[in-house]
């Protein structure tokens, strides 16, 4: 008599394969959470640390770009290894990288010493977050990617605040100091490294529909297959636009709420840490499971939901920037946010999805490059550009610029960031756009 009951042995070795694949989703989710807090942490010390050492705002900024800077270059080269080598090993020697480089910013006596420390920090978390991604993809199946990768970028708003809120407290001179906060924050990294160090390495493209792959694709050849495909290009350039929205966004908006809504910098601070955390981390949850949940009905569904997102968020910042009731502002702040992160685990899930298995590192490492040049690595410097040009030339300011003013009852004399802030909802439209023009390539129908 024949049973539809599977044998035991394969029920137990499946439940044994799905039981280490969340144990491999939450270790690194926790290691991604370490890798946020030792990301931001530095800027919520950059006060004590100017108190103590005397540096300018220009040299703690370079500081800042150092890190982004050498983030961007090794990305590409850590993909490239990362599709050929053990991920789990790799994995550990860059947190324990970033760990040392923590700490050694502690120790550092002149800024020579703190501007080399927080570059290495670059290297290791390049290394993390281009490797991690790829071989979270090869523990899970398609359709459950979107929640994978939501679960996993969550730590990005919870990471940032605890960094935030340890270093402005811990790094008070009258608790630990801004020197034995990055010793605490930095060296307990090695122990976690074991922890990547003995992850299994899963054989790549197992879980996808393809046959699994083995042999990696040439560096210049994977550029090539990658830049060919449209759905990945188009994806690349959806992220980047909304990287180039959000990037400014979370760096200027401090100083924003501060001059251009008369908030208190307490206030602001107070203001943005909750909207970023609660909301970014609903945004980022909600985001994976509507992206699992369509997956299973509509073609394209990742791509749906990152277009979506994108779009919806754009009316909710642009009324946040330009209306000065804080009734109405401050819940707008709150929703931007909630939808803008809503694509964050779908666009990862997309990214992954869209290459081989034997180049997804390389392919994550491109990313980086997209977003942080084409983003970012832009944004934050035109903001400040023109609000500054506004600032300086208040007295005589071209009509086009007063005329665009007024359509938006903002002053331009001295609401330079405000003004310089209407190009973030046109960017989130911009990236909409580019996420539905991915998703009717022939890549993106597909995924």
């Amino acid at each position: 008599m024949s049973s539809s009951n599977p044998p035991v042995s394969l029920t137990a070795t499946h439940s044994t394969r799905t039981g280490y694949a969340y144990y491999a989703l939450i270790t690194l989710t926790i290691l991604n959470l370490l890798n946020y807090v030792d990301r931001f942490i530095f800027a919520a010390l950059i006060p004590y640390i100017k108190q103590d050492t005397g540096y300018t705002d220009q040299q703690l900024g370079l500081v800042g770009s150092a890190f982004t800077i050498v983030y961007t270059v090794c990305s590409p080269v850590f993909g490239y290894l990362g599709d050929r080598y053990h991920r789990g090993r790799l994995l550990a020697a860059g947190v324990a990288v970033w760990s040392v480089a923590t700490a050694a910013a502690g120790v550092a006596t002149n800024f020579s010493q703190l501007l080399v420390s927080r570059s290495v920090v670059g290297v290791g978390e390049a290394n993390y977050a281009t490797i991690a991604p790829g071989l979270l993809s090869d523990y899970f199946v398609k359709s459950r990617r979107g929640m994978v990768m939501s679960i996993f970028f969550a730590a990005i708003p919870i990471g940032t605040a605890i960094g935030y809120l340890m270093g402005g407290y811990l790094g008070s001179p009258e608790r630990f100091g801004w020197r034995h906060t990055l010793y605490l924050v930095g060296l307990p990294g090695l122990l976690t490294a074991l922890a990547a160090y003995f992850m299994r390495e899963p054989q790549r493209g197992a879980m996808d529909d393809d046959e699994p792959q083995s042999k990696p694709i040439g560096w210049l050849a994977g550029y090539r297959l990658l830049l060919k495909n449209r759905g990945y290009v188009f994806a690349n350039l959806g992220y980047a636009a909304i990287t180039f929205a959000l990037g400014a966004l979370v760096f200027w908006a401090p100083e924003w709420l501060k001059s251009d809504k008369g908030m208190t910098a307490e206030d602001a601070n107070l203001v943005l840490g909750v909207c970023a955390v609660i909301g970014g981390f609903i945004g980022t949850m909600l985001g994976g499971f509507i992206g699992d949940l369509l997956a299973k009905r509509v073609g394209g569904a990742y791509f749906w939901v990152c277009g979506g997102s994108s779009l919806l968020a754009a009316p909710p910042t642009l009324i946040a920037v330009i209306s000065d009731e804080k009734t109405v502002y401050l819940p707008c702040i709150f929703i931007g946010i909630t939808l803008v992160f809503l694509g964050n685990g779908p666009v990862n899930a997309v990214l992954v999805n869209l290459v081989p298995a034997t180049l997804r590192t390389t392919a994550l490492g491109l990313v980086v490059v997209f977003i942080h040049v084409l983003g970012d690595g832009i944004s934050l410097s035109l903001v400040g550009s023109i609000s500054t040009w506004l600032t300086e030339s208040k007295a005589s300011l071209p009509a086009v610029v007063i005329s665009l003013g007024r359509f938006f009852s903002i002053d331009p004399q001295h609401q330079t960031l405000s003004m310089a802030l209407l190009l973030m909802p046109i960017a989130m439209a911009v990236g909409g756009v580019f996420y539905l023009i991915g998703l009717r390539t022939p890549e993106g129908k597909r995924t």
